[in-house]
């Protein structure tokens, strides 16, 4: 009789599904087959697969994609799932939610989306996970990779990438900016850059680039880009310090964000970077209604923060 394993929907399912059949495999589970639950259709026909002698072999694993389109998992079936030490493992993946698993869900294992780090904590995330990969990365590169790329799976393919161009060296901020970025993602760069320089040309230019894009992410990025200058805006003297580690970044190593935040604050000041911030989770607000500014909105801030007024 069959263990179920249910991997729920998230962007790390793939990689999570990869290393669920790899880890079975080392276990002596290797992988039989993949099907689509299309392919049974209900509980009772997969299980009349899974239990028929001479087509699944003893102690193997079997994928079923789109399990989400099973009814609600029968009763009479509930005898049958096994704990996870059966001969079969069969992998339920699934692309919504896992409700029709409800009745037997004390008795199956679930593989739950990967937890969110905070903005605060990726940087550190990514330097551990880089050393988990036998990869080295700088303290800047991070930085620059946590606040720029929003997705966590995205961020694990760039340390791979980054980390086998290194070649054994570390993974340098040249390295993040050249190869990380489409010229999206460089547009990105310059207005954050041209942002924090008070370089007008670089912050228009960079602007006629991401207007196809979505504006939440910009502004989101913007707003992490500046997040330093506002605590130290705010906490002066000893409690700088505290506050900027607190929120994760270390004064006491050369740090990419910091010292653009620093050049932010000399031209604009602590007033209008506070102005500024205020005016961002008021358009990240109504982005989410139907009052949003869009671009619009967006760009006033941008030009009201950058005005020499």
């Amino acid at each position: 009789m069959p263990h179920l394993i249910a991997i729920e929907y998230s962007e790390a399912q793939r990689r999570q599904l990869k290393s669920e059949i790899d880890r079975l495999s080392k276990a002596g589970y290797p992988l039989s087959a993949k099907y689509d639950a299309e392919t049974f259709g209900t509980w009772e026909k997969l299980f009349e697969t899974a239990i028929s002698p001479g087509l699944f072999a003893e102690r193997e694993a079997v994928v079923v994609e789109n399990a989400e389109i099973f009814d609600s998992f029968p009763e009479k079936l509930s005898s049958l799932v096994e704990d996870d030490k059966a001969d079969i493992m069969i992998i339920l993946v699934f692309n919504s939610d896992t409700k029709n698993l409800k009745p037997i869900a004390k008795s199956i294992t679930f593989i739950k989306p990967e937890a969110q780090i905070p903005p605060w904590k990726r940087q550190a995330w990514l330097i551990s996970l880089a050393k988990e990969q036998g990869f080295r990365i700088s303290y800047d590169a991070a930085n620059l990779l946590a606040e720029s790329i929003e997705s966590q799976e995205e961020l694990r393919g760039e340390i791979l990438k980054l980390g086998i161009y290194a070649d054994g060296r570390e993974i340098t901020l040249e390295d993040a900016e050249n190869l990380s970025f489409d010229e999206g993602g460089r547009a990105m760069l310059m207005l954050l850059d041209g942002l924090c320089a008070n370089k007008l040309n670089d912050v228009a230019k960079a602007l006629t680039h991401l207007r196809d894009e979505f504006m939440l992410p910009v502004l989101t990025a913007v707003t992490n880009r500046l997040r330093p200058a506002l605590i130290i805006s705010l906490f002066q003297g000893k409690y700088t310090d505290p506050a900027l580690k607190a929120a994760g970044f270390d004064p006491a190593k050369k740090n990419y964000a910091i010292n653009k935040a620093k050049s932010a604050l000399k031209f604009y000041g602590a007033e209008r970077i506070k102005t500024f911030m205020a005016e961002a989770v008021r358009l990240s607000y109504l982005e989410k209604t139907s009052r949003a500014e869009g671009w619009q909105g967006f760009e006033t801030a941008i030009w009201s923060l950058m005005a020499k007024i």
